[in-house]
């Protein structure tokens, strides 16, 4: 047979499959079967590895936690100033957004004061930070960003004097750092704080247009008292920058006190409850006593004592940084329970596949369902640890300057690697959904867009790695001289044994599963990565330092990404070694193992490049990691159910916990747009080119 026309036969062959009628068409719109969803869900709930309820404990730290969260979710279903009055959520207005946030705050805060079991209040926190993303960022910029920087720069006298009118919400504040030409570039900021001798205040001022505070969330509409940072100007001289209490409104009217002028940053991609704003000061006076002076501080009588190291006055990023993984759990939770179950109810196919069974498509949302139980396991390493080191800022002040270079390293590195990651999976789970994931309704495309200001905003992620990657090289520098470092890069003591073995030792495929072996394995490229970057800087020399850091700018970011996930796997061995004695303890490990090989897999070519690995080698790590996920597959709907979050919260029909979708999809589309009558502007725009006269329609009607 001629070989073009056996491709002319296989061509129509395969339009003839696409036309004919395929199995599920035939069973729901012939045969008019029940829908296969809720039968599908249970069946992946029956096959279960592990049981839902021990997993949820450990993600919530204990049963008595889950049960209160439990309470706090049905606590917020039944409450008219905590739930959606009517309507969806997605079709509210801008100013209708703002108003319902404000008023769960209220209402929050008001229960916050009646109820008595701190469990229930942190549950209920949790609850309503899943339930809006505007109201947890609203929440976050006053308990978090205010309130952590008068923690970390305040004197004692000071918290005292603030901090009871900040936990009763008597003061509403915000965190003025960014500008608008110097988005959070620190040392560029030029809005200054200048000492008046003769008055014993400092003057707020905002010389230029660019020196505008600038995303300023809080700042739109509500926030009576900023924290802002200046550059602080004493008798001509610039000492760099400080952080200073200033007030924005008069608590009773609302209006902006004199000198301060905010307005709103209007429409964005998503948290419309949150009132971000811009701040211009004009000269406006506030007492000496208003800067925070725990480490940089202005005596009585003028003497200005800088703080012992610039690096504090960044101190309140790090903690800003580290709940990027709890904002991630919030938003990946979500979107991966909507996306699995999906794939899971979802039939298509030649045999009616669960879409959720194909390869490309399990492949894509496993490593994610991993990944924020690894979140939820190092957030607790991370807060731990940063506990301790904010308690040194109180009680030892030495101790505070040893941890936070490494704090500060590890927050850059992890906020920059990992929010990269999740833009990934949420990217991934939309594609997972087709085209419903880009209906409003199904939440997905919402939640992208709460997300999508993380790898800017605190920091660009670029920036940061920059940050991370700089840390390492001075960290590598301190080794080379002979001093000991510690913390994350501590294996950096120990560069000239790590780099002895240029060559991987591994040639049975089970030695992937080592944890240990994998560290070892990140370790070397670490390590190898930092030496040479280091020699090509040391090259340069002062004078051309820039010059080489910027046209090595890729592989010192490339650096600090591997070094993250290195620390990000080892952080999380250790967490998970807390809960050895739970029944989940081996699907914890099996995760954790899945994302050890992701990060063999995401980092191959660097392995490839230095001959650290073959051709073979790169083959095992792919098909481990193919494995994996087929294996995790079998677990995903329980995995996203463990962390219990209500459809009222979900808001996404597609992802209801019964598996019946459609109904629910219909539904909520039906309700919330009403579109039986001619729009307003059908008479206006439409009418008038569907009625005008066809060419010769005059003639037709011509009387001469």
């Amino acid at each position: 047979m001629d070989p073009n026309s056996t491709t002319a036969v296989a061509r129509l062959h395969a339009v003839q499959n696409h036309l004919s009628i395929q199995p599920c068409f035939q069973r729901h719109a012939i045969h008019n079967d029940k829908p296969t969803g809720p039968a599908d869900l249970a069946r992946e709930r029956a096959n279960a590895s592990f049981k839902v309820e021990d997993m949820t404990e450990v993600i919530l730290r204990g049963k008595e936690n889950v049960e209160a969260l439990s309470l706090a979710y049905q606590m917020i279903q039944r409450d008219p100033d905590l739930r959606m009055r009517e309507g969806h959520h997605y079709d509210l207005t801008r100013a209708e957004d703002r108003e319902q946030t404000m008023r769960q705050i209220a209402r929050t805060i008001e229960l916050k004061k009646q109820i008595k079991d701190p469990r229930l209040r942190q549950a209920l926190f949790m609850a309503m930070a899943f339930y809006s993303e505007s109201f947890s960022m609203r929440m976050y910029v006053h308990d978090m960003l205010f309130k952590q920087a008068l923690m970390l720069f305040g004197t004692s006298q000071q918290q005292d004097k603030w901090m009871d009118d900040i936990e009763n919400w008597r003061v509403i504040g915000c965190f003025a750092m960014t500008e608008l030409g110097h988005s959070s570039n620190l040392r560029g900021l030029e809005t200054t704080s200048t000492y008046d001798r003769a008055t014993n205040e400092f003057v707020i001022h905002s010389p230029t247009l660019t020196a505008t505070k600038w995303w300023i969330g809080m700042s739109g509409e509500t926030a009576t008292h900023t924290v802002a940072i200046c550059q602080t100007v004493v008798d001509g001289e610039n000492h760099g920058i400080n952080w200073f209490i200033v007030p924005l409104r008069d608590p009773k009217t609302g209006r902006l006190l004199p000198g301060v002028t905010c307005g709103d940053i209007g429409h964005k991609s998503s948290r419309q409850g949150l009132d971000n704003g811009w701040i211009q000061f004009t000269s406006v006076r506030i007492p000496r006593e208003n800067m925070l002076m725990k480490w940089a501080s202005m005596s009585p009588e003028g003497e200005f004592t800088p703080s012992p190291n610039p690096i504090l006055s960044y101190a309140t990023l790090i903690p800003e940084r580290f709940t990027i993984l709890g904002g991630s759990q919030v938003v990946l939770a979500q979107t991966l329970t909507i996306a699995v179950r999906y794939g899971a109810v979802r039939r298509q196919g030649n045999h009616d596949e669960q879409i959720l069974d194909y390869q490309t498509h399990y492949t894509s949302l496993m490593p994610g369902v991993a990944f924020i139980y690894m979140l939820n396991i190092v957030d607790r390493e991370l807060f731990d640890k940063w506990d301790e080191v904010a308690e040194y800022a109180q009680t030892d002040a030495g101790a505070f300057m040893r941890e936070i270079p490494d704090q500060h390293g590890v927050s850059a590195g992890f906020k920059g690697a990992l929010a990269w990651y999740v833009t990934d999976i949420l990217e991934s789970c939309r594609r997972a959904c087709g085209g419903h994931a880009y209906s409003s309704y199904n939440s997905i495309a919402g939640l992208i867009g709460d997300y999508g200001v993380v790898t800017t905003g605190g920091g660009d992620n670029v920036v940061l790695m920059q940050q991370c990657a700089r840390y390492l090289i001075t960290a590598l520098k301190w080794a080379q001289e002979g001093q000991e470092v510690v913390g994350s890069v501590s294996y950096l003591n120990d560069y000239k044994k790590i780099l002895l073995n240029s060559k991987t030792s591994f040639q049975d495929p089970r030695d992937l599963l080592s944890h240990e072996f994998v560290i070892d394995v990140l370790t070397w490229a670490c390590a190898k990565k930092a030496t040479d970057l280091a020699a090509i800087l040391a090259e340069a020399g002062k004078s051309n330092f820039d010059q080489a850091w910027n046209a090595n700018q890729t592989e010192l970011v490339r650096l600090a990404d591997v070094h993250a996930w290195r620390y990000f796997l080892i952080l999380y061995q250790r967490g998970i070694d807390r809960e050895k004695h739970t029944p989940v303890y081996g699907m914890l490990r099996k995760m954790g193992q899945l994302m050890s090989t992701f990060a063999l897999r995401k980092h191959l070519d660097l392995f490839l490049e230095e001959g650290y690995f073959d051709g073979n080698h790169a083959k095992h790590v792919r098909q481990l990691f193919l494995d994996q996920c087929k294996d995790l597959r079998q677990d995903a709907v329980p995995l996203v159910d463990a962390w219990v979050i209500p459809d009222y919260v979900l808001k996404a029909p597609i992802g209801k916990y019964d598996g019946n979708i459609y109904p629910a999809y219909f539904g909520t589309v039906n309700a919330a747009q009403k579109s039986f009558e001619p729009p307003a502007y059908w008479h206006k725009y439409a009418a008038p080119l569907l009625n005008a006269p066809r060419p010769g329609d005059e003639k037709k009607g011509c009387k001469c």
